[in-house]
């Protein structure tokens, strides 16, 4: 409900505001500070004064990249509600590692273990639970004001190519993704994890140059590469084991 639930509305309802590019980097590098910060304070693991440095990095690179550009493809007057978007669905899934790294803990002091897949798929449920209220609120709410479905303004060809590439990240996504990051989270602590997938705003870019023709500014390229560079070093110092 945190992670799936919370994490990606907000992540889905920054995208049309921010595109793939600037959310996809939000979301993942502020992550990790939030997992790190939670985990400190909720589990009592520590920070070092690197780490903290690091983390400063971070959201230092990711406002240097979110600062307006000329060329930007944000919606008008959409940019506000997107970073704040943005900034809470971070939030979402660095507690939602956290929550995992803790329900591993309680699971194996029970005598039981729970794979990866397993857990991708518990989380799935979570999320499907959260999104169902609002989701069913707007089907009802078009429904009273006689409005149709977005979906329904789409040619039958439109709505099969479309649900072909909604399975397509759903699989890639939620499926396969998650189950490898929570096998990661079962063995190694978020702080860890989650700034290794903090990586993936690098293999976004030349995506969304290619499906929306999104070119990143010399600015947001930049700051981009200064919080994938903030990771990288939170990664490194979080390696040493943790008390």
């Amino acid at each position: 409900m945190i992670g799936f639930g919370l994490g990606d509305y907000a992540l889905f309802e920054a995208l049309p505001r921010l595109g793939p590019r600037l959310t996809s980097l939000m979301v993942n590098c502020l992550a990790a500070p939030f997992a790190a910060l939670i985990e400190w304070v909720w589990l009592d693991t520590r920070l070092s004064l690197a780490q903290a440095f690091w983390g400063l990095v971070i959201l230092g690179g990711v406002a240097l990249s979110l600062a307006p550009e000329g060329d930007s493809r944000t919606v008008p007057g959409g940019r506000t509600a997107g970073i704040l978007l943005g900034v809470l669905a971070g939030f979402g899934q660095g507690f939602g590692a956290v929550l995992t790294r803790k329900a591993f803990a309680l699971a194996h002091a029970a005598g039981q273990e729970v794979d990866g897949g397993t857990a991708a798929y518990q989380r799935i449920l979570g999320g499907l639970a959260f999104v169902a209220v609002p989701f069913a609120w707007q089907r009802l709410r078009r429904r009273w004001r006689g409005q149709r479905a977005p979906e329904q303004a789409l040619t039958a060809g439109a709505r099969r190519r479309a649900w072909g590439w909604v399975f397509a990240n759903a699989l890639a996504g939620p499926s396969v993704g998650v189950g490898f990051y929570q096998w990661a989270l079962k063995t190694t602590p978020s702080g860890v994890v989650l700034p290794i997938t903090a990586m993936a705003p690098l293999f976004v870019v030349p995506f969304t140059y290619l499906f929306e023709g999104d070119r990143p500014g010399v600015r947001s390229l930049v700051g981009g590469v200064l919080a994938v560079l903030g990771v990288i070093g939170l990664a490194s110092g979080s390696l040493a084991p943790w008390k």
